[in-house]
């Protein structure tokens, strides 16, 4: 069909095309397909590419860049969509982990050999966690997964245990606190080893005692008998130096008991004599006044008297002298005659005189005096008084 100009003109007209359904049909159909292809292709792409990494609170998440090699390292929990194309995705456990090395002679147990030369196996139990911070180099270094478990921790306890371990004899080996102490050295020097790989060791414990061989089991033993015994008499000497102690500290208290007693006693009985000294010197200051003052006028009374008497013996003597002088004369054989004559005055003589020549020469008595209550006196010395009278 030839379409002609509308215009009029003198040109030829366009031709109009005739619409085929079938082959639009097969346009449109192999139009459906290329974007049933397309959708296809990209849906295989994002199955591809497109990776959803999940980490929870017990993980730490790590998102490795394969073009550029950089880590990144996912602390929160939750999920992470990522292109797993161009990405890779781990999970590290960050909560502590236990590595339990068990089983004696057959088992995992740490065999080491003491400085003496025997052979002891030791159960260890190890803790120890990822340093989270860290967690790249965890698997720059150990790979992904579990592997920083067997690579580092077990190799590294183990040996560095067994160096420290083994420099104690048999018998410091018995010795738990020198275990501990070795034990404790093992672990700081695990961790300045281990802290480069982001690993850090929380304890290191022997669960159980040491196995020996048989016969140092036997010695061993038979030390332990030797030992309770050992702390047997310990516990009695110390029970004994006790009740020697409670013995001395009761005799002590009994002794200051008593010291105090007699000090007490003492004290009293010298405020006692205090008091009675004192009021006996108020007594004696008293009796020292009163007979200060009885003597000064005894003393003046006896003065006064002595003065006295003093002087009425010098009149005495004085009126004595002047008797003596008076009778030293005639005055004084007149006196002695008077006084001879006052005792002859009342005696009666009789007697017989002898007269030779005219003149008296003796008197004989014939018999006793006569006198009215005074004796007569006979005998020479009569006779010269008899004569001193005449």
């Amino acid at each position: 069909m030839t379409d002609f100009d509308p215009d009029g003109g003198g040109g030829r007209r366009m031709p109009t095309p005739e619409i085929n359904l079938e082959t639009l049909w097969k346009i449109c159909g192999s139009s459906l397909a290329w974007v049933a292809l397309v959708f296809l292709v990209l849906m295989v792409f994002l199955f591809v590419s497109v990776r959803v990494g999940r980490v929870t609170g017990e993980q730490t998440g790590i998102l490795l860049n394969r073009l550029s090699g950089k880590m990144t390292v996912i602390e929160q929990s939750g999920v992470r969509i990522y292109n797993g194309l161009i990405s890779d995705f781990y999970v590290l456990d960050k909560t502590l982990q236990t590595l339990s090395m068990s089983g004696g002679q057959k088992g995992d147990s740490l065999k080491v050999k003491t400085v003496d030369g025997s052979d002891v196996y030791v159960d260890l139990k190890v803790q120890y966690r990822i340093n989270p911070d860290m967690a790249d180099t965890v698997i720059m270094t150990s790979g992904p997964g579990d592997a920083f478990k067997k690579k580092w921790t077990r190799d590294y306890c183990r040996s560095i245990s067994r160096n420290h371990l083994g420099e104690l004899t048999t018998e410091e080996f018995y010795n738990a606190a020198k275990r501990e102490t070795r034990i404790l050295a093992a672990k700081k020097e695990i961790n300045e080893l281990l802290d480069s790989f982001g690993i850090t060791i929380d304890s290191i414990v022997i669960p159980q005692r040491p196995v020996f061989y048989k016969e140092y089991e036997e010695m061993i033993k038979m030390k332990k008998l030797a030992d309770q015994e050992v702390l047997e008499e310990q516990s009695k000497a110390l029970a004994a130096e006790q009740k020697q102690l409670t013995l001395i500290v009761t005799a002590t208290n009994v002794r200051n008991v008593a010291i105090e007693e007699f000090r007490g006693t003492m004290e009293q009985r010298i405020i006692e004599a205090q008091a009675e000294a004192e009021k006996v010197t108020k007594a004696a200051d008293a009796y020292f006044d009163r007979v200060s003052i009885g003597a000064g006028a005894t003393f003046y009374r006896s003065q006064q008297e002595a003065e006295g008497i003093l002087a009425t013996k010098k009149a005495q003597a004085k009126g004595i002298e002047e008797l003596k002088k008076a009778l030293e004369g005639e005055g004084g054989r007149n006196m002695v005659k008077l006084e001879y004559a006052k005792k002859l005055r009342d005696i009666t003589i009789s007697g017989q005189p002898f007269t030779i020549e005219g003149r008296t020469s003796r008197f004989e008595h014939t018999s006793g005096a006569a006198s009215s209550g005074r004796p007569t006196k006979s005998g020479p010395r009569a006779a010269q008084e008899q004569e001193r009278g005449q």
